[in-house]
């Protein structure tokens, strides 16, 4: 008696054995997706800033750079995340010590002005330029006589701290040839410091490289009674420096009543650049992206920069060049950050190709092993025929019972003639059990 259990034919054998290991490597792949998902959810995937761990260099504690960057430190401090704001010297500062790795690697990003030198060895990259310009302003007491740069021969200017940007800028200025003739004293203070010297009468002006609306240019302005010093001839010098460009504050900017300052000021802008240092990682650049496009409004809109200063020249970071395309990160930046550290997410859509494509020819080979298992057996079908009985149909062999089928055929090879039939002569099969 045939146990139902078993196959009826040989045939059926090989499909149900063949339906059993597609059924397993099916289930094989659920379970390997399912736990790629779960591995994902629960280390990979981003709902806020909590994988942001960096630091930013920026300038003096009460300077626009600092305190844009706490800004920045505060928004990603809310979302779980971590940014370090390190106050330093200046822009000079800056470069150097994201281009020598200090801290570990864990200084990231700076904020540097335009026209700041970086050694082309540097390995830094630009994310992008603040989309409102910083003043230089020149400060002095009221009532001053320093009305074109002629007069300004043979004076003391506090150039803030050694280091900074500020520094670096009013040196350049006056190495120019003709302003060298002025022989113009320069010296290094810090912010408030070289403010208060001005009101002291110990030192004749006091430049400060700032936006104009930030509170500490409002502040010592009205606490000292200090005046803008605007050059008549400002613009010839600013024409010959293509990073900079002519500003204006008007009257009464930081004090209407008294007013400050008395009259329109012409002034000097120049850009702010945000850069990366070799150690920062796409998720962190991606991540610094987000915070500056949320908290300044004209971010993404006025950026990348049209040009930099021939000292600053850097190259766009490809994270920020997708990124002022469409305005947003891409998803994979956005909720795979670990993944994206590993492998761009251009190289990822390769990797997926990859694998389709060898998913098909796997598919392929499949299909052609299929193909010669039922080749053979039809080849085997027909060999069974021709032994048992050639009378039978192909409808008939496939109703007889495989075991019954190779019995017989075993039978009939063993006591037949050169053909396995019995006295050469065919007879039918027994009917089944």
């Amino acid at each position: 008696m045939i146990s139902p259990k078993q196959p009826r034919n040989l045939i059926a054998g090989l499909r149900g054995a063949w339906r059993c290991k597609g059924l397993v490597r099916a289930s094989l792949l659920l379970v390997a997706a399912a736990v790629i998902a779960a591995v994902a959810s629960a280390f990979g995937i981003a709902h806020d800033y909590g994988y942001l761990h960096a630091s930013i260099l920026t300038g003096s504690p009460g300077g626009q750079y600092h305190a844009l960057a706490t800004r920045l430190a505060d928004r990603a401090k809310r979302e779980h995340g971590t940014l370090v704001v390190i106050p330093t010297a200046g822009s000079i500062e800056n470069v150097s010590r994201l281009a020598n790795g200090r801290g570990g690697c864990a200084e990231k990003f700076a904020l540097i002005q335009d026209g700041t030198p970086v050694p082309a060895d540097a390995r830094l990259e630009l994310l992008g330029q603040l989309p409102e310009p910083e003043s230089l302003v020149l400060l002095g007491r009221p009532n001053n006589a320093f009305h074109t740069f002629a007069d300004l021969r043979g004076i003391s200017i506090g150039i803030g701290p050694e280091g900074s940007g500020t520094a670096y800028l009013m040196r350049q200025l006056f190495e120019d040839p003709d302003l060298q003739e002025l022989d113009v004293r320069l010296s290094h203070h810090g912010l408030r410091e070289q403010a208060e010297l001005v009101a002291q009468s110990k030192l004749d002006l006091a430049a400060f490289v700032i936006q104009e609306d930030a509170e500490f240019l409002r502040t010592i302005i009205r606490q000292h009674g200090l005046d803008i010093v605007s050059p008549q001839d400002l613009q010839g010098l600013i024409a010959r420096y293509s990073w900079l460009s002519l500003g204006r504050i008007p009257a009464g900017r930081y004090d209407v009543v008294r007013p400050l300052p008395a009259v329109d000021k012409q002034i000097a802008h120049l850009g702010t650049l945000v850069i990366a240092g070799p150690c920062a990682q796409r998720a962190d650049r991606i991540a610094l992206l987000m915070l500056l496009a949320a908290e300044l409004p004209g971010f993404v809109r006025g950026n990348p920069p049209s040009s930099t200063s021939s000292a600053t020249v850097l190259p766009l970071a490809r994270e920020a060049h997708q990124f002022f395309l469409t305005g947003e990160p891409e998803i994979a930046d956005r909720y795979f950050p670990w993944l994206v550290n590993l492998m761009s997410p251009a190289y990822w859509v390769y990797l997926v190709m990859a694998v389709t494509i060898l998913f098909n020819v796997l598919k392929a080979f499949s299909r052609f092993r299929l193909w010669r298992i039922d080749a053979a057996r039809e080849k085997l079908e027909t060999a069974l025929k021709q032994l048992v009985d050639p009378v039978l149909t192909h409808a008939q062999m496939r109703a007889v019972p495989a075991e019954r089928l190779m019995a017989v055929a075993e039978r009939r090879a063993h006591c037949g003639g050169h053909h396995g039939a019995i006295g050469g002569t065919a007879r039918p099969l027994p009917a089944s059990d």
